[in-house]
C-alpha cells in the first residue's frame, strides 16, 4: 500500500516509493529505496522535505500511534529466507564526483565503461520504443545509467568520449541520441557543471531528438537533399521533443530547453527562434555541439563519417557563427586537439595512434607507433609519449605534422587500443 507519511516519522526500515522532487535535484541514483541507515535519512530531511511516499507491501509502517515505528508483521521475505544484502550505488555529489577526478587510466576505464555504454544503449533503444508507442517517459528508468556514465567521465575524461568513435555500434537513432548524451556530459565535467546541471543536461541530450518520431522516417533518412517542405518538417521536431518531455514527471526546465534549442545558432541562423548568442541557453548550447560533433563523425546512408580532428577543425572555424568560441574551445581542449583513435603521421616519417592525451599539452599526446618510416612493414608496437620524450623540443624530437584516415591504411584503432597487447614503452628521441 502506498501512503503519504510526515517526513519526521521515516524510520529505518521503511521503503521509500517517491521523496517528491525530481531525480535530477537528489544525490541518490534511484528515489525509491528501503531505508537502511539514519543517516539516509537525516540526508532525505536535509533537502527540506514535508512528507513522501512509502509503500508498505515492501518495507515498515508507521505504527497506529503514529510514531512511525515501522510495524512487525511486514515482511519484505517470506519467513525463514534471509533477506539478500544489497550494496546501495555510491550518491552523486560534487564531492564525490571530485574525489573521482583522473583517477583511472583511459585503457582501464575503456574496459569497464564498454559494458556500461552497451547497457545503456540498450535500455534507450527500449525506452524510446516505448515512447514511440505513447508510454510516459519516467526518468527513473535512465537514472542510474545516466550516473554511471557521469562518473566515468570523471574517472577519465577522454575514455567514454573515444570508445564511442572507436567501437561500431549499430542504429544510429539510437547511437546518436546516447553519444550526443556522452559527448554533452564530457564538455559539462570539463566546464565544472554541478551534478544537477550535469543530469539535466544528459537527459536533454539523451532525449534532444525525441521529436523526431513524429516525422516521417522518409524524410528523416532521404539520402538527397530536402525539399523545402522536408525541411519545414524537420524544423518542427525540437518542438515535439519539447512537448513530450513537458508532458513528463519531475523534467527541469533547463532539460526541456534543451530539446527546444539544441538547433539554434550562435550567429542567429538556427531554428526554431533564431536566438542568438547569450540568448541562448548554456545546457542548449552545450547539447548543440555534441550533436554536430557526433553527426559529423558518424557514418550515415548519406554521407561519409569525417575524422574527429577534421570536424573539430571545421567546428572551429565556424566558431562565433555557429558557436560560441568559448565553448567550441573548450570542446577542443576536452577531446583534444588528436583525439584518441586520430592516427598521427612524424616528422619521422612514422605514423602513429593517438591512445591517451596530455590535457597540459594538447599537441603532443600519448601515441602508439604502428609502423616504420617507409610506412610499410609494420613492427611491434610501441608507446611514445610526445610531452615527454628524450630530447625533448630539439629538432630531432618526435612531433606530429599532419593526420591521415586509418581505413586508408586498413588499420582499425580499436584493435591496437582495446586488446591491451604487451607494449614497450618508447621515449627515446
Amino acid at each position: 500500500m502506498i501512503k503519504t507519511i510526515n517526513v519526521q516519522q521515516l524510520k529505518v526500515g521503511m521503503y521509500v516509493e517517491d521523496l517528491g522532487m525530481s531525480w535530477l535535484n537528489h544525490p541518490f541514483l534511484r528515489t525509491r529505496r528501503l531505508i537502511k541507515s539514519d543517516q539516509e535519512i537525516k540526508k532525505i530531511k536535509q533537502y527540506g522535505l514535508l512528507s513522501i511516499k512509502i509503500d508498505t507491501t515492501k518495507g515498515g509502517d508507521v505504527s497506529p500511534a503514529g510514531d512511525g515505528r515501522p510495524q512487525p508483521q511486514t515482511m519484505i521475505l517470506s519467513p525463514g529466507k534471509p533477506q539478500p544484502e544489497t550494496i546501495e550505488p555510491e550518491e552523486l555529489t560534487n564531492e564525490t564526483l571530485a574525489a573521482l577526478a583522473d583517477t583511472v587510466s583511459v585503457q582501464d576505464e575503456m574496459a569497464q565503461v564498454t559494458r556500461v555504454y552497451s547497457e545503456f544503449l540498450n535500455r534507450t533503444r527500449i525506452f524510446l520504443s516505448q515512447v514511440q508507442i505513447e508510454k510516459p517517459i519516467n526518468l527513473e528508468e535512465v537514472a542510474s545509467d545516466l550516473d554511471e556514465l557521469i562518473q566515468s567521465v570523471f574517472r577519465n575524461r577522454y575514455a567514454l568520449s573515444a570508445l564511442i568513435k572507436l567501437k561500431t555500434f549499430d542504429e544510429y537513432t539510437y547511437t546518436h541520441s546516447v553519444n550526443v548524451c556522452v559527448l554533452a556530459l564530457t564538455l559539462g565535467r570539463f566546464l565544472d557543471f554541478p551534478v544537477p546541471m550535469l543530469r539535466a543536461v544528459g537527459i536533454g541530450a539523451l532525449f534532444h531528438d525525441l521529436g523526431k518520431m513524429a516525422i516521417p522516417e522518409e524524410i528523416i533518412n532521404k539520402p538527397g537533399p530536402l525539399t523545402m517542405e522536408e525541411f519545414g518538417e524537420i524544423r518542427k521536431h525540437p518542438y515535439f521533443s519539447a512537448k513530450l518531455l513537458r508532458n513528463a514527471d519531475h523534467v527541469s526546465r533547463e532539460t526541456i530547453e534543451c530539446a527546444l534549442f539544441h538547433h539554434e545558432r550562435y550567429g542567429g541562423q538556427g531554428y526554431p527562434k533564431g536566438l542568438k548568442a547569450n540568448e541562448i541557453p548554456l545546457s542548449a548550447q552545450v547539447i548543440s555541439l555534441a550533436d554536430v560533433y557526433d553527426a559529423m563523425t558518424s557514418e550515415r546512408i548519406y554521407r561519409k563519417k569525417i575524422s574527429s580532428h577534421e570536424t573539430l577543425r571545421i567546428m572551429y572555424a565556424g566558431r562565433a557563427v555557429q558557436f560560441d568560441p568559448v565553448l567550441v574551445s573548450n570542446l577542443v581542449k576536452c577531446l583534444g586537439v588528436y583525439p584518441i583513435g586520430s592516427l598521427v603521421k612524424l616528422n619521422t616519417g612514422e605514423m602513429g595512434l593517438v591512445m591517451d592525451i596530455d590535457s597540459h599539452d594538447l599537441m603532443n599526446p600519448k601515441i602508439i607507433l604502428i609502423n616504420d618510416s617507409d610506412q610499410s612493414d609494420p613492427h611491434s608496437p610501441q608507446i611514445l609519449d610526445l610531452a615527454n620524450q628524450s630530447g625533448g623540443k630539439s629538432k630531432n624530437a618526435r612531433r606530429i605534422v599532419g593526420v591521415d584516415a586509418p581505413e586508408k591504411w586498413n588499420i582499425d584503432p580499436a584493435k591496437y587500443l582495446f586488446n591491451d597487447p604487451s607494449f614497450t614503452v618508447c621515449c627515446s628521441g
